[in-house]
């Protein structure tokens, strides 16, 4: 839902310049960031358990998104005519390090990858420097270093909001903040008040639709806000999840799943080209279209690229 949701949104944004579009993806792309550190959770214990997983760890998260994304940027450079001192940025993630490394973000979504892929390399480091400690205080003292960056950043006199938002190191809290999810998540009990808390969110945060008008204080309670709306949201599925045992539902979720990695990386081929052809087809008509492409593409980079790549990734010990 998350990946699809981005997806969605970016069709409506870019192809029919609807801009309100681009503001609900921010909500898609903050709640997969909050998921993957939920399901991160019990690979990490196994880091923190035993220091020799931590390649392991290394290689099944490489095996995992760095093919699929080197083959993505090709395209986009293919795409774009750049083959450059941005590309090599892109290749090692570090494109987002500051608000102006970049001359040219041709590769828009590939700065949510840059904080996975940081994240992947500095929080199991956090689990072995710190292993005599539990994990939870890990997680915090991981959490008060990236909330120093953020404040150090913001007490700046200029502040840029966008890179508030999507700088590498300013976003590595929201995967920190899923770990903390999963380890107590079986402590769920009232989802009415999750419900509650999200819905009062998403009113008060729908009302600051133009992030650029914000001021810098502003800014770094609406990405906090997003974070808790996320943890909300994702306590109502888990919740949900004790109820639901539809055989059909679970295939079908499980299918597109496997699809969300490659709907990420390449939805935004057919919005361009969208974008840049005028179809004789209404806007349903399209969109329709638009959700079979990206799915007929997802599945076979899934099955013909990514699922041979996957069998081939260690077992943790």
């Amino acid at each position: 839902m998350a990946g699809y949701g981005v997806a969605i949104c970016h069709f409506y944004y870019y192809v029919f310049n609807q801009v309100n579009f681009q503001f609900y993806s921010i909500f898609f792309v903050e709640f997969f960031f909050i998921l993957s550190g939920f399901v991160l959770y019990p690979q990490l214990a196994k880091v923190y358990d035993n220091k020799k997983n931590l390649n392991i760890f290394f290689m099944r998260r490489w095996f995992r998104t760095i093919p699929l994304y080197i083959l993505a940027l090709i395209c986009y450079s293919i795409l774009f005519k750049k083959f450059d001192t941005d590309t090599l940025k892109y290749a090692f993630f570090i494109q987002k390090l500051t608000s102006t490394f970049l001359e040219y973000d041709y590769f828009s979504v590939a700065w949510s990858l840059s904080v996975e892929e940081v994240f992947y390399i500095t929080f199991p480091l956090f689990l072995i420097i710190f292993n005599r400690i539990n994990f939870l205080n890990i997680v915090i003292i991981f959490l008060s270093i990236v909330y120093f960056l953020k404040f150090s950043y913001i007490l700046k006199d200029s502040v840029d909001n966008e890179f508030f938002r999507i700088g590498t190191f300013l976003r590595l809290d929201a995967i920190a903040f899923g770990l903390i999810i999963r380890k107590y998540y079986s402590q769920i009990k009232n989802v009415y008040f999750h419900i509650f808390i999200g819905i009062l969110i998403c009113f008060f945060i729908n009302s600051l639709e133009n992030l650029s008008e914000l001021n810098k204080y502003k800014i770094f309670i609406f990405i906090f806000l997003i974070q808790i709306f996320s943890i909300n949201i994702l306590s109502i599925f888990l919740w949900f999840n004790k109820f639901i045992n539809i055989q059909f539902l679970k295939k079908l979720f499980s299918l597109l799943s496997k699809q969300t990695y490659s709907v990420y990386l390449f939805h935004l081929f057919p919005v361009y080209y969208f974008k840049k052809n005028n179809f004789l087809l209404s806007e349903y008509s399209l969109f329709a279209f638009y959700l079979l492409v990206i799915f007929v593409i997802s599945t076979l980079s899934y099955y013909l690229f990514e699922k041979p790549i996957l069998v081939k990734r260690p077992s943790y010990k």
